[in-house]
């Protein structure tokens, strides 16, 4: 047991070696290209993964104060050109391989690099409060608030910068949604939550934005999208004033109220339409869509016999629109079978041969085992139902069709069974069962309904996607 641990220590320890001999190989690449700084970052990869590897230690022993002067020559020259971010980037650099140097043994002589990048970080930081300064009076507030934030990162919150950073970004918000520029203005809000995570100001500024393009939508007759936006204005703010009503008005609206019609019968076999309907309405139901209100069929059936339709259900498109209409339906789902194909084919037979053993007497009178071939039938029949139905999704406004689609469905029943007239245990012992097996393929009705109610399957779970 203890042997897998010591070999996964020997792998690692290998895959650690060969890591630290390609650093160290990188290494004299880079110092051979006079990339000193690179050099000794490759020197400290190598000890970092092997702390022992004495060649890399001696060899950052001679490029580190190259890396060094290198490093501190681009310092001054950024100084001397006043380009402070890349000081302070160079002096940074600078510290942090001193740092790694120091604790791998490599020491020398240098100037007082936390005193210098110091320095450098509050020319940086002033540098970049001044502009902001100046772009925040010439109201550029989204450019005031990149600086701002840029000199609290060298000095936080040089004189403030990190309040003056959230006040100019909620400035520029306030900006863009005066505009009804309304993804603008959020973005900047955002950038508030960003950097002073659960600022109260700024969540309120994002509900009352979201408020605000709810309302938009809302007066686009966009209803579901109006919807969304006032439930994340009232996920910032719960106390957005007029939240609660308007919530409740684009919910109403947003809500489809629809009924499912029985379907009509354009064949001659005997198809029930309500059950069609009311299988679909079932699955709807539980379907539990947000954005779609189902008449119960009973309430249904009440509408058509208010108005008067036929037993037979063969109600017009434009009478059941009307229906819908009086009812205050926002639309209705409606449907026909349009064709049932039903074919059986002939009868087919084939006759196949079996050996079964049997015990006669030899001429002595003794028992012996003998093979006889008997013959026995078997008969196929099939039987093929196609059912084609349509469905319709109708707007009642506009009596235009939403969702069209049809559906075909089709099922091939099979028959067999086996014609003999000895003893059941002549037949092979997988033919056994097809002695008394039915000579006739289901039942034609039977089937019918069989395939329907896998459309109605079908046809529930697209009406559910298209509800959604």
């Amino acid at each position: 047991m203890k042997a897998k641990p010591i070999i996964l220590f020997l792998f690692m320890f290998l895959l650690s070696c060969s890591a630290s001999k390609q650093a160290f190989k990188e290494a004299k690449e880079y110092e051979d290209a006079g990339l000193y700084v690179e050099a000794a970052e490759a020197d400290l990869k190598a000890l970092h993964k092997n702390k022992k590897f004495k060649d890399a230690k001696v060899h950052l022993r001679k490029v580190a104060p190259l890396a060094y002067n290198e490093l501190l020559e681009n310092g001054e020259n950024a100084t001397a050109a006043g380009q402070w971010d890349q000081a302070v980037d160079s002096y940074a650099k600078m510290d942090d391989m001193l740092n790694q140097c120091h604790r791998y043994g490599v020491s020398f002589e240098t100037i007082k690099v936390r005193e210098r990048l110091h320095q450098a970080k509050g020319k940086a930081a002033a540098h970049h409060y001044k502009n902001a300064e100046e772009l925040y009076a010439a109201k550029s507030w989204r450019k005031a608030a990149n600086a701002y934030l840029k000199a609290h990162v060298h000095v936080p919150n040089y004189n403030l910068s990190h309040e003056k950073a959230i006040k100019s970004f909620i400035n520029s918000g306030d900006f863009w949604l005066r505009k009804k520029e309304h993804d603008k203005a959020l973005d900047s809000y955002h950038k508030v939550l960003d950097i002073a995570a659960g600022h109260s100001g700024a969540k309120k500024k994002i509900a009352r934005a979201y408020f605000s393009q709810g309302r938009t939508l809302f007066g686009s007759g966009v209803y579901r999208g109006a919807l969304e936006k006032f439930e994340l204005s009232l996920k910032y703010n719960e106390a957005q004033p007029g939240i609660e009503k308007w919530l409740d008005k684009a919910y109403k609206e947003a809500v489809q109220y629809v009924a499912v019609f029985p379907f009509l019968n354009g064949t001659k076999a005997q198809v029930d339409g309500y059950r069609i309907a009311g299988d679909i309405i079932t699955q709807l139901t539980h379907a539990n869509l947000k954005f779609a209100d189902f008449l119960p069929q009973p309430e249904t059936l009440t509408l058509l016999n208010r108005a008067n339709t036929p037993a037979s259900g063969r109600v017009s498109e434009g009478e059941l629109i009307q229906i819908a209409e009086e009812e205050g339906l926002d639309s209705f789902v409606w449907g026909a079978v349009r064709t049932i194909d039903v074919r059986d084919k002939p009868e087919e037979m084939h006759e196949y041969g079996h050996e079964k053993i049997i015990v006669v007497q030899d001429s002595s009178g003794k028992d012996v085992e003998e093979t006889e071939t008997i013959y026995y039938r078997e008969y196929t029949t099939e039987r093929q139902v196609t059912v084609r139905l349509r469905c319709r999704v109708i707007d009642t406004a506009t009596g235009k069709i939403l969702f069209e689609e049809k559906y075909r469905q089709q099922i091939t029943d099979l028959a067999r069974w086996v014609a003999y007239q000895g003893s059941i245990y002549d037949l092979p012992e997988k033919k056994r069962g097809l002695l008394d097996a039915s000579r006739d393929p289901r039942d034609i009705p039977i089937l019918i309904n069989e395939m329907i109610f896998a459309i109605v399957d079908k046809i529930s779970r697209d009406l559910i996607g298209f509800y959604q």
